[in-house]
C-alpha cells in the first residue's frame, strides 16, 4: 500500500489492477467515527488490515506512530514488504524508521544500487547516484553520445536572479524547447516554505505571470491567499468525508487527500463555494469555509514532493 495517494497512487492502482492507499487512509488514523470523535487517541490502534502480504511504498516517510499503527494492525502470519530509499528526506514526524531497520540487520535486505543500461541514458539518475557518493555532478566530457537531455544545471547564487530564471522557464523557454505546457508539465520545487525563494512567495510570483488577475475572471481571496478560477491548487488535508463526482463515468464517492492536485474549475460567490476538477478527473465543491485545506501549488516543497506531509 502506498503511503501517500495522489497522482502516484492512481499510477500504481494503474500498473497492479489492486487499489494503492495512504496508510492513514487504510488505517482509519483521523476519519471521524459514529460518534463524531476523530479516532486518533491513544486507544486506538488502527484498522485490522485484511491481507496476506502488505507492502509498504515510500518506507522512509513512514515515523515511528505510523509504523506502530501498521504494525499492531495486521494479523499474525501477514507478510509485510518494505520498499523505500533511505537516502531521502527523513519522515516529518519522529524517527528514522527505515534507516533503522536497515542498520540493524535484523530484517532481511535487498539494495538495489546498480545502474543498468537503460537509466544510465538518464544524467537524472546518473546524478543522484553521484550525489549520494558525494560527486559532483556529470559534466558534458563524461556523457555518453544517448545521453537524454533530462538534466540540467544553472549556476546562479543571486536570489532575484533565481527567481527570475524560474519566471523565464515557466512562461515560455521550456515550451520553446520541449513544448512543455506549465500547467501540464511542469512542477516548481523548492527545500523551503519562506524566503523569497519559498513556496509562499513563488506561488505569488507564477500566479502573477502564470494566472494573473484579470476583471473577467473570478477570485476569492482568503486570508493571505487569493484563490483565481484557473489556479493550481494541492490538498494538503485528509478529508475522508468531502463528496466528490466524476462525471464522465457516473461516479461519485467521498475523500479527497493530502498530496493531490487540482485546478480551480468555478467560484460561485452566490453558494459560497470553489468548484475543483482534481488530476483524476473527480469533481469536488469547497465551502470558503473549508479553504484552509488548498494551497496554491505552482510551487511546492521537496518534502511535499516527495509525499512527506500528511
Amino acid at each position: 500500500m502506498e503511503h501517500q495517494r495522489g497522482r502516484a497512487a492512481k499510477r500504481m492502482t494503474e500498473m497492479t489492477g489492486y487499489e494503492a492507499s495512504t496508510l492513514h487512509r487504510l488505517l482509519e488514523i483521523g476519519k471521524i467515527n459514529e460518534d463524531g470523535l476523530y479516532k486518533q487517541y491513544q486507544d486506538f490502534r488502527g484498522t485490522p488490515i485484511d491481507g496476506d502480504i502488505v507492502i509498504i511504498d515510500e518506507m522512509s516517510m513512514v515515523d515511528m506512530f505510523l509504523m506502530n499503527y501498521l504494525l499492531q494492525s495486521v494479523y499474525l502470519g501477514t507478510k509485510i514488504i518494505l520498499v523505500g530509499d533511505s537516502d531521502q528526506l527523513s519522515s516529518v514526524g519522529p524517527g528514522n524508521v527505515l534507516k533503522d531497520i536497515i542498520e540493524s540487520e535484523k530484517i532481511a535486505t535487498i539494495h538495489l544500487d546498480k545502474i543498468f543500461r537503460q537509466a544510465a541514458k538518464s544524467k537524472i539518475i546518473v546524478n543522484a547516484h553521484r550525489v549520494n557518493e558525494g560527486e559532483g555532478f556529470i559534466s558534458k566530457d563524461e556523457c555518453s553520445e544517448d545521453s537524454k537531455n533530462d538534466f540540467f544545471f544553472i549556476n546562479e547564487i543571486n536570489q532575484e536572479k533565481i527567481l527570475e530564471e524560474i519566471k523565464s522557464l515557466c512562461t515560455g523557454r521550456l515550451k520553446k524547447f520541449g513544448d512543455y505546457d506549465f500547467f501540464e508539465n511542469i512542477q516548481i520545487l523548492t527545500p523551503t516554505k519562506k524566503g523569497l525563494l519559498g513556496t509562499k512567495e513563488l506561488n505569488g510570483a507564477l500566479q502573477s505571470v502564470l494566472n494573473p488577475e484579470n476583471k473577467q475572471k473570478k477570485e476569492k481571496v482568503n486570508k493571505t491567499s487569493t484563490f483565481r478560477v484557473g489556479d493550481r491548487i494541492m490538498q494538503v488535508k485528509n478529508n475522508y468525508d468531502i463528496y466528490w463526482e466524476k462525471s464522465k463515468i457516473h461516479e461519485n464517492g467521498t475523500g479527497v487527500f493530502n498530496g493531490e492536485f487540482g485546478t480551480i474549475m468555478d467560484i460561485d460567490e452566490k453558494g459560497k463555494s470553489i468548484e475543483i476538477k482534481f488530476d483524476d478527473e473527480k469533481i469536488a465543491w469547497y465551502g470558503f469555509q473549508d479553504l484552509d485545506q488548498i494551497e496554491h501549488s505552482y510551487s511546492i516543497t521537496i518534502h511535499k514532493a516527495q509525499r512527506k506531509r500528511i
